[in-house]
């Protein structure tokens, strides 16, 4: 579905996952967005071209143009100002023409992985390490063989299981081959980070030796001072990216960061992907406080709206929300929020919004699991996967919402608006006449209260007349 809104500029975005390649793609001397979307159904490497260039901060963005197949694994680094585009152990030659059809193996990473179980990130940049004037290889791979995959809560709701890991080895250019030089350390330990390490290893502080910053799974990044030489890096213990607003955070997670000096002012910039498709930028303030480079919070691009969306695994619902006789959408997404997207004009096709956050009592309505609300642990902690229908449950008149998350707790937030201009109260839970225990998934470490309704995640509750009754009922 189109925006069919030429006026309208909505976030940029692709589909499920960003992995940003900052780039002039083009050659016309601005920055441009390659964006890799490595899931279905927008599988994709897009192009965004920047239509208004250094000009405005941050830029817009015309709709994206599909160059190739998505892919995972990607990066892109910068040698002689030329960008280089290297997957999982092999380097993309002359991306901006070839795409991905031109690889050239550069290491037998099956060798670097096999001590390690469950690996899902596999991270190379180029970088000159120890300033010898030749090209080595960092690399960032995340190991998920302590954190396992799921149902590990003790009865309490304390995950038993180890963290994700994130480590980043060094892969020398000997002239002939790389060689693997081990673990990159910081403060006398290897560095580890919660997952998907991404490395990013540029001079961000000014001081003419190269430093580290990593993402994660989550959503922060990690900062690795170099307290060594240019000649011989020594890292610093990794402390989180803050400012003065704290610490700086994406906001979803799965976060996939590259550096680039985006807006041309002499500092190292960042350029960051969430898992819904969003990218952002993370720009350096060219000042270093307490050892730590400065970085403006996040702020997510923008473009020409095109294709219509909210988050990641958009789950939509038609239904006249504004009651002006015509069918909107309401929508939950990945993130768990929930918007409300107007059809503007009940034309076929019709034009549309940009997606409104829907509140409840004021505040953004926004379901995550947690440290404990998801089966598959605290790696999932800022997802909530919201799927939803629109009924009038408590028979008022007025359209409420009947919502399921990754929790499986199926809640309601009451309109208790006007035709014409609902309002929402908080959530409630869906009330059920239980004889005896209420019922609930197996694996669950909690147990519901009386009268709960619970159920497996991510099903839909749709809220119908089924009996022709005259009363709202409930099918799971």
């Amino acid at each position: 579905m189109l925006y069919n809104n030429p006026d309208l500029v909505t976030d940029l975005g692709v589909g499920l996952w960003a992995w940003p390649l900052p780039m002039d793609y083009d050659s016309d001397g601005d920055n441009d967005l390659v964006v890799s979307c490595p899931d279905v159904p927008y599988n994709g490497i897009y192009f965004f071209e920047n239509i208004t260039g250094h000009s405005e901060k941050p830029p817009l963005f015309a709709p994206p143009v599909r160059i190739a197949d998505g892919a995972r694994h990607l990066q892109v680094c910068f040698v002689n100002g030329e960008p280089r585009v290297l997957g999982r152990g092999v380097e993309y030659q002359n991306f901006r023409k070839a795409g991905l059809s031109e690889p050239k193996a550069l290491f037998p990473f099956d060798s670097l992985e096999k001590p390690f179980t469950r690996v899902r990130f596999s991270q190379c940049k180029y970088v000159d390490y120890e300033n010898d004037g030749d090209f080595d290889i960092i690399v960032g791979f995340d190991h998920w063989g302590d954190y396992g995959w799921d149902n590990a809560f003790d009865s309490l709701g304390n995950w038993v299981n180890g963290p994700l890991h994130g480590y980043i080895f060094l892969l020398e250019n000997t002239g002939e081959r790389f060689d693997n030089r081990g673990m990159i350390t910081a403060g006398g330990r290897p560095i580890d980070v919660y997952g998907a390490p991404t490395p990013c290893m540029q001079d961000f502080d000014g001081d003419g030796d190269l430093d580290i910053i990593c993402g994660e799974f989550i959503d922060r990044l990690t900062w690795f001072e170099n307290i060594g030489t240019r000649e011989n890096p020594q890292f610093a213990e990794g402390r989180f990216i803050s400012n003065e607003e704290g610490v700086i955070k994406m906001d979803l997670q799965m976060i996939i960061p590259a550096s680039i000096d985006w807006d041309g002012d002499g500092d190292i910039d960042l350029i960051v992907g969430d898992e819904d498709g969003r990218v952002a930028l993370i720009e350096n303030r060219g000042v270093v406080k307490d050892s730590m480079p400065l970085f403006i919070s996040p702020v997510y691009f923008r473009q020409q709206a095109g294709l219509l969306k909210f988050g990641a695994l958009s789950t939509p619902f038609s239904v006249d929300w504004d009651d002006d006789g015509d069918e909107d959408l309401i929508c939950g997404n990945t993130a768990g929020q929930i918007a409300f997207i107007e059809n503007l004009d009940g034309g076929d096709p019709p034009q549309w919004a940009a997606p409104v956050l829907l509140e409840a009592e004021g505040e953004p309505v926004r379901i995550m699991a947690g440290m404990n609300g998801s089966i598959q642990g605290p790696a999932e902690r800022k997802w909530g996967y919201t799927v939803l229908t629109v009924a009038d449950w408590d028979n008022d008149g007025l359209n409420d919402i009947i919502v399921n998350s990754i929790w499986g707790k199926v809640l309601w937030f009451r309109n208790n608006g006007v035709k014409g201009s609902p309002s929402l109260e908080d959530a409630r839970p869906v009330a059920v006449a239980w004889e005896g225990d209420p019922p609930y998934p197996a694996w669950f470490w909690w147990k519901p209260a009386d009268g709960q309704l619970v159920t497996q995640w991510r099903t839909t509750p749709y809220a119908t007349d089924w009996n022709g009754y005259g009363l709202t009922d409930l099918i799971m």
